[in-house]
């Protein structure tokens, strides 16, 4: 049973928050349902439907689609201009000193990857107290909080955003870092995209970064579920797989399953060093660098069919 009736069509106006909350990288709906009483946080809904957000949304939300954190469709992985960025949180009243709580759809345990992609860009460009959802907005609505309606009207922002590289490696520094046998190179993929017999659309080939290790993603995940496990089981999981010292760089083919990996190491575990290579596989894979796991030609061709067939099958 609901314990709030739906609010009604909501406008508001961005002001300061009363008290910024001190936030720790999981948030679960019930805490976050009594910092939004206090009106202590800001949310950033990445859903990227408009019309579900004006319907129904966690008060003191603004929506920024998750898209608009994404790259070129050559290059999904790559982070925006920062002046792009820092044009869309000022249109969305966003200010460097919020407490800011990234709320996904929910449905799966991907969504929970665009939420840890978007915590990461934030963090990189000077946010420093965030949260993800856990569970994501159909976590917190399931959970009988109340919801606003409309569309909120925001008082712009004019945040100056200065981008820290400390957990971003690119292209280059890979490279340079598959030489160093001190470095992991952690691929959040499912096997198949590990071992070379899925790819994304945007990759030149199939394959792995050298010397690779695979943790796909969503192992941190009971089966079907939108929710992080809870941190001893999380930390446990990191320990049994020997990803608690220092150094690893997290990828996938675009940036996205990575960043699951990324916040779970870097933010949940705490373990140090852990960077997101962003552009991941598919900038890897249009360069020259050497590959593991890459199928020959004639199995590549193969692949390709198979894949043919079964998107005109569905």
């Amino acid at each position: 049973m609901l314990r709030h009736l739906l609010v009604g069509i909501a406008v508001v106006t961005s002001v300061s928050l009363t008290q910024a909350a001190t936030l720790s990288p999981i948030i679960e709906a019930s805490d976050l349902d009594a910092l939004v009483q206090q009106q202590a946080v800001k949310i950033v809904d990445i859903r990227g439907d408009v019309k579900a957000f004006a319907q129904a949304h966690i008060t003191g939300s603004v929506q920024i689609p998750y898209g608009k954190f994404r790259g070129p469709a050559e290059n999904p992985g790559k982070l925006p201009e920062l002046t792009q960025l820092a044009a869309i949180f000022g249109a969305a009243g966003l200010d460097l000193s919020d407490s800011v709580v990234v709320a996904h759809e929910g449905k799966n345990s991907s969504d929970f990857g665009a939420a840890a992609r978007v915590y990461w860009t934030l963090k990189s460009v000077g946010f420093e107290n965030l949260a993800v959802l856990n569970g994501g907005v159909k976590a917190y609505q399931s959970a009988g909080f109340a919801m606003a309606s409309g569309v909120p009207q925001v008082l712009a922002t004019s945040p100056t955003l200065v981008f820290n590289n400390q957990w971003y490696a690119s292209t280059a520094d890979v490279q340079a870092e598959t030489q160093n046998p001190g470095t992991r190179l952690l691929d959040a993929r499912p096997a198949d995209f590990f071992n070379g017999k899925a790819w994304h659309g945007a990759a030149s080939k199939p394959g792995a970064l050298p010397g690779a290790d695979n943790l796909a993603f969503d192992a941190f995940f009971a089966p079907k579920s939108p929710f992080l496990k809870a941190q001893g089981e999380v930390v446990e999981i990191v320990k049994a797989n020997g990803l608690d010292t220092a150094n690893t760089i997290s990828y996938c083919n675009t940036g996205h399953w990575a960043a699951t990996n990324w916040f779970v190491l870097s933010e949940v575990a705490q373990v140090p060093d852990v960077k997101l290579y962003a552009e991941s596989i598919v900038a890897w894979s249009n360069t020259d660098s050497r590959m593991d796991n890459v199928p020959s030609a004639i199995q590549f061709a193969v692949l390709k069919t198979k894949k043919w067939f079964n998107e005109l099958a569905n």
